[in-house]
Parts: C-alpha cells; structure tokens; sequence
C-alpha cells in the first residue's frame, strides 16, 4: 500500500466523532487538487520554470505527507531540492516516476475512502 492510514490518526483523535466526516474531505479533497499539481511540475518543466515547479513539488510533498503517502513525497522532496538547485534538465524520468506513484497514492486513497461512512 503506498499510503499509511495510521498517518490520520492525530486527526483522529483531535476530531473524534467528527474523523470520519473530516478524513472523507481531506480525500476527496487531495483527490480533485492534487492531479493539478503533478499538471503543474509538467507545465514548469517543459517550460523552465523553476518557481512553479518547485512549488508544486513542495506542495504535492507535504499534501502526500498527511496520507502517510512517503515514497510520493520523498520524490517530491528530491524534485524540489533539485529544483532549487536551478537546474531542471534531465527531471523527466523522475517525473514519470512521481506519477506512477501519485496514480497508485490516488488509487489506495480512493479505496480508503470507500470504507468510511459518508
């Protein structure tokens, strides 16, 4: 499984009878925004731009990091430093990496969403 569900159970417990309701939306939330993220480091490698690329890593990093979604996010994290470093030259491969493993973060956080009320 590429997500940890353990990583929810702080909110679990700050929410309590309100967790279930509150983990549907951060799916459901996760799963209609972050597609425009990966669309973003696309867009921001194919035309140079260091700034949204980078910002979309950091973004999709830390949103993955609260599904417990670590492998995703440790791509993001390596894309962003490298970002940072100015150079995007040669990202593609790692790119295409990020999304195979975004589509099965998306497909675990779909199936765990099928078994919560709501």
């Amino acid at each position: 499984m590429s997500i940890d569900p353990s990583a929810l159970e702080p909110y679990r417990t700050v929410m309590g009878a309100d967790a279930d309701a509150f983990v549907v939306d951060l799916i459901e939330s996760y799963l209609a925004n972050s597609g425009d993220l990966v669309a973003a480091m696309d867009a921001g490698l194919s035309s140079n731009n260091i700034d949204s690329f980078v910002r979309a890593a950091h973004t999709l990093k830390s949103n993955s990091a609260i599904f417990g979604a670590q492998t995703l996010a440790g791509f993001c994290q390596g894309l962003e430093t490298t970002g940072k470093e100015g150079n995007l030259a040669g990202l593609q491969g790692k790119v295409d990496e990020l999304k195979a493993e975004y589509g099965q973060v998306c497909q675990d956080l779909a199936e765990l969403r099928k078994t919560l009320p709501g």
